[in-house]
């Protein structure tokens, strides 16, 4: 009987001691960060991409560079591959774009065979993933001329763009230095330049980049995440590494050549434009390439539609609620100031855009009567809903061709051909 008094005592002594230390590591918490340990990422922000010399570094994504296009992700094989052909029973939609593009293609391509199944509609649409993350006009104009150069084919070409023709050259010209109608980060894509220090600090820079995903994994374990000391010690491994980064990209920021390089930095504008003189000219850039793509459309025998892209920072687009404030709108940051600027003017090139017989469609409204969350960052990028209305709206204003190639391939087979 003593025996077990002892051992439910010194149970309970145990229990009080790692109570007590968690309350204090809970209370060092809150000295240290100014907010409890809310068992996971909490508000720790990874490492800013400030003076970011490296492009493995600001933007990680396995990229390749490529002679017409600028570059090309692995991880959307279209753009590596042989160009689509025609074929019996199917409809061909090459989609092209940027990073939002990119998204939204599982949501078109469920909304599409949808579409087909709903009306009866033997046929089986494919679309053929063009888009890229960081892609802007004239890359998608270059894209589709290759292709068709090859001998690619399309029933229909989409694209879906407006956020970085306008974001992308001002960054490479007032940020970088590079011609504004360069691919975007054109200075970091181009490695020639680096020295072997150089190349060795990208190293160091990257290897810390993995360790802070997976500390920001870590914090996220199940069950250690809810406790404070575990909480504490991840923090502080994560504001360390984060530390270590920024001042890697310093140091890697300091030894870039300060004098004009014509392979980093491009071909020197004539004039010293300002951001809205700026604004005019990468928006002129979006209406010619939209045109362009137009005529290439038609020459190819497919049908071309042009979609505006939704984006948080248009005026009155969409009611936000408190998430996408918090943590999907900078409302002080550059891309408040240039929607601002060049939204007027882009909707004004829009209706030239309509005027020419262009298919152009602004979907920035098509959010405005959802206050549910459909943002997920604050760079214009959908969660799974905001993909899925997205994907919706395109295929509603698709329908007249989609129903056209319909016709088409039952007139062929009807005729006793085959699909063209």
């Amino acid at each position: 009987m003593r025996r077990r008094k002892q051992i439910v005592f010194y149970g309970i002594m145990v229990v009080l001691t790692l109570a007590v230390i968690e309350g204090m590591a809970q209370a060092a918490y809150y000295i240290a960060y100014g907010e409890f340990n809310g068992g996971g990422r909490s508000r720790f922000q990874p490492a800013a991409a400030d003076a970011v010399a490296a492009v493995e570094y600001r933007d990680p994504g396995p990229a390749i560079i490529h002679p017409y296009y600028g570059f090309t992700r692995l991880e959307t094989p279209e753009l590596n591959q042989a160009p689509p052909r025609r074929e019996d029973g199917v409809v061909l939609i090459g989609l092209v774009g940027s990073s939002v593009a990119y998204d939204v293609v599982p949501a078109l391509r469920s909304a599409l065979a949808a579409w087909f199944r709903d009306n009866d509609i033997p046929l089986r649409p494919v679309v053929i993933e063009l888009a890229a993350g960081g892609f802007k006009q004239p890359q998608q104009v270059m894209i589709i001329a290759n292709t068709l150069s090859l001998g690619g084919e399309y029933d229909i070409i989409v694209n879906l763009d407006g956020h970085n023709e306008l974001i992308f050259a001002r960054d490479n010209y007032f940020d970088d230095g590079v011609f504004p109608f360069y691919p975007a980060w054109w200075q970091d894509r181009v490695s020639g330049w680096l020295t072997d220090p150089q190349k060795l600090l990208i190293g160091r820079i990257y290897t810390r980049r993995q360790r802070e995903q997976r500390l920001l994994t870590l914090a996220t374990a199940e069950p250690w995440r809810r406790l404070a000391l575990y909480g504490i010690v991840n923090r502080y491994l994560l504001e360390r590494v984060a530390g270590q980064i920024v001042a890697l990209n310093h140091e890697l920021a300091d030894t870039v050549p300060g004098e004009y390089q014509l392979v980093r930095h491009g071909p020197p504008l004539a004039t010293n434009p300002d951001e809205y003189d700026l604004s005019r000219m990468a928006l002129r850039m979006w209406y010619n390439g939209s045109a362009l793509l137009a005529g290439l459309s038609r020459d190819a025998g497919a049908e071309y539609y042009h979609f505006l892209q939704p984006n948080q920072y248009v005026p009155d687009a969409k009611p936000l609620n408190n998430w996408e404030l918090a943590d999907a709108y900078a409302a002080d940051d550059v891309r408040v100031g240039v929607y601002r600027v060049a939204y007027p003017l882009l909707r004004r090139l829009g209706g030239e855009l309509s005027q020419q017989g262009i298919n152009y469609y602004d979907l920035t409204q098509i959010f405005a009567d959802h206050g549910e969350t459909l943002y997920k960052d604050d760079c214009c990028h959908l969660n799974t809903r905001g993909n899925e209305l997205l994907a919706a709206s395109m295929v509603r204003r698709l329908e007249p061709a989609l129903r056209r190639r319909a016709a088409l391939a039952t007139a062929k087979v009807g005729g006793g051909g085959g699909m063209a």
